[in-house]
């Protein structure tokens, strides 16, 4: 009987209350667990349906208009001359906006123009500024349609007729008894994006050649190889902060052409 004094046959000590000892298990438990519960509420956030999401899904999409295929090809393409709203650019690419040509002339006229590109020499070409071929970037004749059914959706026939006069310029007259100028047309398809179809400069992109100091002090041999190494924008001398690529971005170039570029444009440098 020693063995069992201080203790009551259910193993609890004698004086203790089993329902107490309950109540502080209970506590101490939830004391340690709430904490985690709270944790995972928090990361878990408030529950999502799935209906939920999917109409945000909708809704999201809803505001943003996927553009058509001759978007697409248009603003991958043309934008860069013809700008983001097909307004044009003044010194680069006409406006297709309201435009007589575009208003005037069918889908056939307008899909040869692409295609063939309209070069500087071109009668019809008033700008000075060379536009290639399929945009330069050999897009198909399906895209080229996408292209002429997106620029048709801009037109409004109601709308005055956009005017052409800031993209009409003043031709380089020709020498006396004709012929061609040296240089001329190989500078404008080259050189003119970035310097103006007459070497008078673009603001933001290249500098004038016709009042160009360096021009004037440097020899041909060290303007050929200006032309040909190009002017990156780490370069010392840039000082436009715009890459001048080698050879005008056209690695075809001769440097016997280069040299008919530098004629051109020591006959149009006016430098004192």
């Amino acid at each position: 009987m020693t063995s069992q004094q201080g203790h009551g046959g259910s193993g609890v000590p004698s004086g203790a209350d089993p329902e107490r000892l309950k109540v502080i298990g209970v506590n101490v438990l939830f004391m340690i667990t709430l904490p985690i519960i709270i944790i995972a509420v928090i990361i878990a956030g408030p529950p999502v349906s799935e209906k939920t999401e999917d109409a945000s899904a909708v809704a999201y999409e809803s505001l943003v208009e996927p553009m058509s295929p001759g978007e697409m090809v248009y603003m991958n393409t043309c934008k860069v001359c013809h700008g983001p709203d097909a307004k044009g650019i003044v010194g680069l690419g006409k406006p297709l906006v309201n435009t007589s040509y575009v208003l005037d002339n069918d889908d056939t006229e307008l899909f040869n123009n692409i295609a063939n590109g309209r070069m500087p020499d071109d009668p019809a070409n008033t700008t000075g500024m060379p536009m290639p071929a399929r945009g330069a970037q050999g897009i198909s004749d399906e895209q080229i349609m996408d292209v002429i059914a997106y620029i048709r959706t801009l037109q409004d026939p109601s709308a005055p007729r956009a005017s052409m006069d800031e993209w009409i310029i003043e031709r380089p007259a020709t020498p006396e008894g004709g012929g061609e100028i040296v240089g001329r047309d190989l500078f404008v398809s080259a050189c003119s994006t970035c310097h103006g179809p007459n070497g008078e400069g673009m603001e933001g992109l290249g500098k004038p050649f016709t009042t160009s100091q360096f021009v004037k002090d440097a020899s041909d041999k060290e303007l050929l190889t200006m032309i040909k190494m190009g002017r990156p924008v780490w370069d010392a001398a840039n000082t436009t902060g715009v890459d001048m690529p080698p050879k005008g971005g056209n690695p075809a170039i001769t440097d016997d052409e280069l040299k008919d570029i530098i004629s051109y444009i020591r006959s149009i440098d006016t430098a004192d």
